[in-house]
């Protein structure tokens, strides 16, 4: 059984009149554990389709399953509890709430579902130990640096223990040592946890920390 499985995606945008294809016939698996990188250049639909993947936009036509369970199935209040559940986001521009903490940034998906606090408290200490910030948790997120912002949102994706984690560019906006240091946590994550992880990216240095490299061309996966 794999952890995501696509079939036959199709997805169009409409702009200036005009309809443009980016997904045509996409298929695509990955395996329980698995690290996937998405190549491609940029506009060649690497981001629309880790979107449609996680949930966050719907193809045009096609499906997508996740633990037997066909997306396009839920309601849209399903889909949330459903993703935030079994989904891990990760972004190049972080996403960080910066009238938060860092506990509590780590903690919202945890706190959305209303699970019980000395849950939250073991996962908190689990997540700030898997990534190396536990002196930081009741630092500002402003007064975090570039790498300490992305660790935080590694920290974030993994605290409900999601099998599938999405990355979008999540060294983009790092310099060199640091882009190195997240992607050994990263990799280092996916062993401890099993979780799988789909990276989005333009940079073949990242893409060499997964088990499978994919190249999106024409709407299609190669």
């Amino acid at each position: 059984m794999y952890a995501l499985e696509a079939k036959h995606l199709y997805k169009n945008y409409r702009t200036r009149g005009k309809s443009i294809e980016v997904l045509r016939n996409l298929s695509l698996q990955v395996g329980r554990g698995e690290m996937v990188a998405i190549m491609g250049a940029s506009g060649s639909g690497k981001t629309t389709l880790l979107h449609n993947l996680s949930g966050i936009d719907v193809p045009d036509s096609g499906e997508i399953m996740v633990n037997d369970k066909e997306l396009s199935s839920f309601s849209s209040e399903e889909l949330a509890l459903f993703r935030r559940s079994h989904f891990g986001m990760v972004f190049q521009d972080f996403q960080l709430l910066e009238s938060l903490s860092v506990e509590e940034n780590i903690l919202l998906p945890m706190i959305l579902d209303k699970r019980d606090a000395n849950e939250q408290a073991q996962r908190l200490k689990k997540v700030l130990g898997m990534v190396g910030i536990e002196e930081l948790a009741d630092r500002g997120v402003t007064e975090l640096s570039g790498g300490q912002k992305q660790r935080t949102a590694i920290a974030r994706a993994f605290v409900q223990e999601p099998e599938l984690i999405f990355a979008d560019e999540p060294t983009g906006n790092l310099d060199v040592q640091t882009a190195e240091n997240i992607l050994h946590c990263m990799a280092e994550l996916n062993r401890e946890t099993g979780a799988s992880m789909l990276i989005v990216t333009h940079d073949s240095h990242v893409a060499s920390f997964c088990q499978r490299v994919l190249y999106m061309q024409e709407g299609g996966l190669r």
